[in-house]
């Protein structure tokens, strides 16, 4: 049975013991691609941050809570030695560079100080004994096709999904999802406006396929 990694959901990265800056996701997605991965016989570990969905139940997968950026990539490289890594979470980008243990008190003005969070995709795709096939996540709302190939190239990744809203689907807390999959020579190819679940399946069938000519 071949072994699949997968991030799921949202991280947080704390300002204060109260407050966070995070990524929209509910996790919608991530489970469906999860449930398309025990469907074509892979054993899944999947690494989450804050889901809004019932995680799937099956011997088939194993579950490690990872709430921040840093605590995904330690967990990604323990697990790096896989079949297939699909990057699905929405990780923060940026965390504060000076954590208040203190709750902070409301003051007329408040400036944060951000720094880089690690780039996870990007890490993986050039690890060496890393996953035999590595695939991103792009969310993108303008250029969206040139700011995709833009992604794909920067992470060196094998694939890469791209989402983008419509003017009836914003893809965040929606069943339906919209876009299409990426390779590395930037080819293209179209899903479109489906739900979420006929998406994981075509994403994960046509990566297949692809790999397997």
């Amino acid at each position: 049975m071949k072994t699949a990694l997968i991030t799921v959901g949202s991280t947080r990265e704390y300002i204060d013991p109260v407050r966070y800056i995070t990524n929209e996701s509910s996790g919608q997605q991530g489970m469906a691609l999860i449930k398309s991965l025990i469907k074509n016989n892979f054993k899944v570990i999947c690494l989450h941050g804050y889901l809004q969905v019932k995680p799937i139940v099956s011997k088939k997968i194993s579950y490690i809570f990872t709430p921040n950026a840093e605590s995904m990539l330690k967990a990604a490289k323990k697990n790096k030695n896989v079949d297939l890594a699909i990057f699905n979470a929405a990780v923060a980008d940026y965390r504060v560079e000076n954590y208040q243990k203190q709750k902070i008190k409301r003051n007329k003005n408040l400036t944060l100080k951000l720094k880089n969070n690690p780039d996870i995709l990007k890490t993986i795709s050039n690890i060496s004994s890393g996953p035999q096939i590595t695939v991103g996540f792009a969310y993108e709302t303008n250029d969206v096709k040139a700011n995709a190939l833009k992604k794909l190239k920067k992470k060196n990744c094998d694939y890469l999904v791209l989402n983008y809203p419509i003017s009836k689907n914003n893809i965040f807390n929606n069943k339906y999802n919209n876009g299409g999959v990426f390779n590395k020579k930037g080819h293209y190819h179209q899903i479109g406006n489906v739900t979420k679940t006929s998406f994981a399946n075509q994403v994960l069938r046509h990566i297949l396929k692809a790999e397997n000519e």
